[in-house]
């Protein structure tokens, strides 16, 4: 009686916790709103990897991490070839396995040395692109 009492706490509890995390990542790109815009850098071990990255025009490129949280690296000068990146890597040699004001962005063979990296709510939307479940076709 005890054992069935028990599974049913359980199994009731578990969209409550669902609806927590999905609440804890609505955040401005898992961040607490108070980090959004300080320096900060990106813990990179040898066995995890940048997760995405939109660029910024030639000025830079939002960056996120394993942890979809988001990272705006803002580039000394200008990166031709940056804006049509399909894939960039980083250079992390003066600061051990981590990323920050001190790496490089490596685009196409060009070094482009970030000036600063700040935690970020995400690249802003794009004027042309849709929002999930909006993009369908009404006829009248």
């Amino acid at each position: 009686m005890l054992r069935p009492m028990i599974l049913a706490t359980m199994l009731l509890a578990l969209p409550a916790i669902a609806v927590a995390d999905v609440k804890g990542d609505a955040r401005a790109g898992g961040w607490p709103p108070e980090q959004i815009g300080k320096e900060t850098s990106i813990p990179l071990l040898r066995s995890q990897n940048l997760y995405n990255f939109e660029t910024d025009g030639d000025r830079g490129a939002w960056l996120q991490d394993q942890q979809r949280r988001w990272y705006y690296a803002k580039v000394l000068g200008r990166c031709l070839g940056l804006s049509f990146a399909t894939r960039i890597g980083v250079d992390t040699r003066f600061n051990g396995g981590s990323l920050d004001r001190t790496g490089t962005l490596l685009v196409d063979g060009q070094r482009c040395p970030i000036d600063s990296l700040t935690a970020s709510a995400g690249p802003p939307p794009r004027p042309g692109k849709l929002k999930p479940g909006l993009n369908r076709i009404t006829r009248g």
